[in-house]
């Protein structure tokens, strides 16, 4: 195979059937994107390497937009409407559990990281112990629903322990608490400050 092609037509030939050795259909490209496909397969630098590279990548972005549709709608189907019902909870819905929950939430639709840290102050620890408990109730509301295996940790001193960094950041973890929620079987840490 030559590594560019000579015109458009080759190019998208070339394109088009590489689509159908990889089962995708370039109709779901849209024509911007194809368009660009075929400029880059003509390209002398690019040429049909980089070409099939962003077919490749529009078919993983098809198949993970499938994927973050399929938690959304088990999000929307959730038994016990737990997001709804701690908006809206007399006990609830001051707090900071609705807030963590929808962070939570959201992380799992988007497909995106477990690890979370609420932002803000840190927090002082009758505040936090009141949070806990908090916690406990909202689990009571989650019963038989999406949201489970709620989890609370008291305050540790991060640093103590010897796990004061965070990652390859030059950030510090001091004393931290931790809330955990599983949501469709996926287990979501909010990481909190004490102060």
């Amino acid at each position: 195979m030559p590594k560019y092609a000579k015109s458009a037509q080759e190019a998208e030939q070339n394109l088009q059937e590489y689509c159908e050795e990889i089962g995708f259909d370039p109709e779901w490209v849209t024509p911007d994107k194809w368009a660009s496909s075929i400029r880059i397969a003509q390209d002398k630098d690019h040429g049909f390497e980089q070409a099939r590279k962003t077919i490749d990548s529009d078919k993983e972005d098809m198949v993970r937009a499938g994927a973050k549709d399929a938690r959304k709608a088990r999000l929307a189907a959730d038994a016990s409407g737990l997001l709804d019902t701690v908006k809206g909870h007399y006990l609830l819905k001051d707090t900071l559990v609705p807030t963590i929950l929808t962070q939570c939430a959201a992380a799992y639709v988007g497909g995106e990281r477990v690890n979370l840290g609420l932002g803000g102050s840190p927090m002082d620890p009758d505040t936090y112990g009141e949070l806990r408990s908090e916690w406990r109730q909202a689990s009571g509301l989650a019963a038989g629903g999406v949201f489970t295996d709620f989890v609370s940790h008291a305050p540790q001193n991060k640093a103590a322990l010897g796990k004061g960094s965070v990652g390859e950041t030059l950030a510090k973890r001091k004393v931290q608490g931790n809330l955990l929620v599983k949501i469709g079987g996926v287990r979501f840490n909010m990481h909190i400050d004490i102060a």
